[in-house]
């Protein structure tokens, strides 16, 4: 639960959540996990907005976001996402259960397998809600066909306003499924990159992912009226960032230091997530063993950096923010400046640690 400044604590929903099976096709997107009130966002700029004209692709995507929910699969994915710090590549071995799950493992990783919880009638699905912000964002149109591991697949694009493509997936013919995604910046460049080298149908015994009732590592969801009082209390939740990434997902998890508060913002094609606590950063310098470095501007001082996924943090008036994207770098910005900016004065004693527990979240 988080607490108020009086620190009596507020309610944050009894019920743990469930992440709906259809969000293979965010993970395997790279992404997804992911309600609210009052924007903080900017409107498009310059060749910015969304794209207008005929969404002929959506059908394959809608599609591939139900055969999660209907076939089972396992497999080994390899993705690459740039950062600032570079370009990082991984190897992950996929399970799919279209009944309870996805589970991830990365080998010579740590912390084995991990789990991705299947549908619950609890929380709205929340692969929809992404599609359709994909839809309200972009054109997305099909363009041809192509092969993925070996079986027969048809590309979809997600077009700009100036029709340079922001995405392309690749959509199993025969299952309905996505076996390789793309997203690109304004300037044609990968952001981010996955695709299956081996892939598997299985029967749904063989695909089981576990029981679906492993602790949520993400926190408890919140609804509509915590998210009011939390805004009440003086914590920055805004219902979008910039003009074109929506909330998708809030939730608070209590740690040593306090409680958090996890959003996560999405345009259909990347994830923003944005992590708020009350305190400062500390007195003094601890160093940048997490590959950030010290940018001024704005009055203030924000740590940037990470390799494969772009990383930011500052602290506001009484907050931290920590800022992980697998997007492009100006969506990242536009992002950022939506948020209150940072102060004058920014330390980084706590920030490894405050990496370390954030990565711990995500699994990173």
């Amino acid at each position: 639960m988080v607490t108020g400044r009086d620190g009596a604590p507020w309610p944050c929903g009894g019920d743990r959540s469930r992440y709906d099976g259809s969000t293979a096709l965010l993970a395997l997107c790279c992404a997804l996990l992911l309600a609210l009130t009052l924007t903080a966002s900017s409107g498009p700029g310059s060749g910015q907005g969304p794209a207008g004209g005929a969404d002929d692709g959506m059908d394959l995507l809608r599609r591939a976001a139900d055969a999660s929910r209907k076939v089972s699969y396992q497999g080994v994915q390899a993705i690459s996402s740039t950062g600032p710090a570079g370009t990082e590549h991984r190897v992950v071995e996929v399970e799919h259960s279209a009944e309870t799950g996805t589970r991830f493992h990365e080998p010579g990783g740590a912390g084995g397998m991990r789990l991705r919880p299947a549908a619950s009638s609890e929380w709205p699905d929340p692969g929809a809600r992404v599609l359709d912000a994909l839809e309200e964002n972009y054109r997305v149109v099909r363009a041809g066909a192509g092969e993925v591991s070996g079986r027969p697949a048809e590309l979809v694009e997600a077009l700009r306003a100036d029709g340079g493509a922001a995405g392309r997936f690749w959509i199993d013919g025969e299952t309905g499924l996505p076996l390789r995604r793309m997203t690109l910046d304004p300037l044609g460049r990968v952001v981010h990159f996955s695709e299956f080298t081996e892939f598997r149908v299985v029967d749904a015994a063989a695909g089981a992912a576990g029981d679906g009732r492993s602790p949520d590592p993400w926190g408890d969801r919140l609804d509509q009226g915590e998210l009011r009082e939390l805004r009440a209390d003086g914590w920055t939740a805004p219902d979008r960032l910039s003009w074109n990434y929506r909330l998708m997902d809030a939730r608070t998890k209590r740690k040593p230091s306090g409680p958090v508060v996890h959003l996560s913002y999405s345009d259909g094609l990347s994830v923003i997530s944005v992590f708020v606590e009350r305190g400062r950063l500390g007195p003094g310098s601890g160093g940048t063993g997490q590959g950030m470095r010290a940018v001024e501007g704005g009055g203030g001082t924000v740590y940037m950096g990470g390799a494969g996924q772009q990383r930011r943090m500052w602290e506001s008036e009484e907050y931290v923010y920590t800022m992980l994207a697998d997007a492009p770098a100006d969506a990242v910005a536009a992002a950022a400046a939506s948020l209150p900016g940072p102060d004058e004065v920014g330390f980084w004693d706590r920030v490894d640690r405050g990496f370390a527990r954030f990565g711990d979240w995500f699994g990173i």
